[in-house]
């Protein structure tokens, strides 16, 4: 979800408190990817989790009481509406998605599975860095307690609007030691009852291999997950990559690493909301071609694909209320879904999303292939 393009390559880290594999100190019990998880969504954490020795110290236990209302923040306002709807208009159309392709989402994993839980894979594509996993015993109790801080105050600006501003990331991550996705990526998997088995930084070959690399090469974020509350037909094993990937149309076309990945997995759901419209410029053609020439089903606002040219491809079911561009797109506005929901075809959608967070101003498209 990008409002500009242009972010700075350089990543800040606070030394000896961030280490990229190890998760405790040196002869002691490591921290597992699940422990961090847990602990960064201030969660209980199992028995004989390290992080425990944490959980007395004041920044934790803030850290603890901010996030446990911040979830229920997400849970009661968002995520429950969201999967109520889901489970209504969307689920009875389709089969599990076994593949959810989300370009420009940042790391927004959250609204991704909740709309379309239990699928095999979740590839989400942004221009946020990547970051590191903090290795929390090794902190300071100031270093620990700033952290923690402004681990909250990201979280709470992205549940305040339900998307990420690539240039308020990039000003955000490196503050505080926060240097870019993976801390919440743990955080929305921890927030959506998933497990988290694994994680490894990975690199794409030509080929569109996804190949374990040191973070310094690394160019995604491959986390293996399991949904704690599966149906019979979820996977026991679930991907989650995030890929840090200019989607415009020098960095995405036929030669491109992402591009032999998700060929290598053809189908599945396509996923848009806060594109900022690129899509409908020249700069984004190719992205816009592969998503209504491969996906099955496609999830939209109105700033992902041009309406008219996504009803094209799909058989689009209407929901929510057309009232044109925020001004910073007023450009964007457009004549088709004027006239598409001023025929009345369109259902009612009880919750905001992208930048219409009000309620009766947002809009979703549904699309399923013709």
């Amino acid at each position: 979800m990008f409002r500009f393009l242009f972010l700075t390559s350089s990543v800040f880290f606070l030394f000896s408190a961030f280490l990229p594999r190890a998760f405790g100190q040196v002869g002691g019990p490591a921290a597992t990817y699940n422990d961090i998880a847990r602990f960064v969504a201030g969660q209980s954490l199992s028995p004989g989790s390290p992080l425990r020795r944490l959980e007395a110290l004041p920044a934790v236990r803030q850290h603890t009481t901010e996030s446990t209302a911040l979830s229920k923040t997400w849970q009661d306002r968002r995520l429950n509406v969201i999967r109520d709807w889901a489970k209504q208009e969307i689920h009875p159309k389709i089969a599990r998605p076994r593949i959810v392709k989300y370009p420009f989402a940042g790391p927004d994993f959250v609204h991704a599975v909740t709309l379309f839980p239990g699928a095999d894979e979740y590839i989400l594509v942004g221009l946020e860095p990547l970051g590191s996993l903090p290795d929390f015993l090794a902190m300071s109790d100031p270093v620990l307690n700033a952290y923690l801080t402004h681990l909250n105050h990201t979280l709470r600006s992205i549940s305040q609007r339900s998307f990420f501003i690539t240039t308020e990331m990039r000003e955000d991550f490196g503050k505080q030691g926060v240097d870019g996705v993976y801390p919440v990526l743990l955080y929305f998997a921890a927030l959506t009852n998933h497990e988290v088995i694994k994680g490894d930084f990975i690199k794409l070959s030509a080929g569109g291999e996804a190949v374990v690399v040191a973070p310094a090469e690394a160019d995604g974020i491959h986390l293996q997950i399991r949904a704690l509350d599966r149906l019979p037909d979820f996977p026991p094993v679930q991907n989650l990559y995030y890929f840090k990937y200019d989607l415009s149309d020098s960095g995405f076309k036929a030669s491109s690493t992402l591009k032999a990945f998700l060929d290598r997995r053809p189908g599945g759901m396509g996923y848009l909301k806060a594109a900022s419209y690129l899509m409908h410029t020249e700069a984004f053609t190719n992205i816009r071609n592969y998503l209504v020439g491969d996906c099955q089903y496609l999830l939209q606002d109105e700033s992902g694909i041009p309406a008219e040219f996504f009803a094209t491809y799909f058989n689009v079911s209407y929901y929510g209320k057309y009232i044109g561009p925020i001004d910073t797109f007023a450009e964007h506005d457009q004549p088709f879904l004027r006239q598409v929901y001023a025929s009345g075809v369109a259902k009612a959608l009880p919750f905001g999303t992208g930048y219409r967070m009000r309620d009766e101003d947002a809009i979703q498209m549904f699309g399923i292939r013709k």
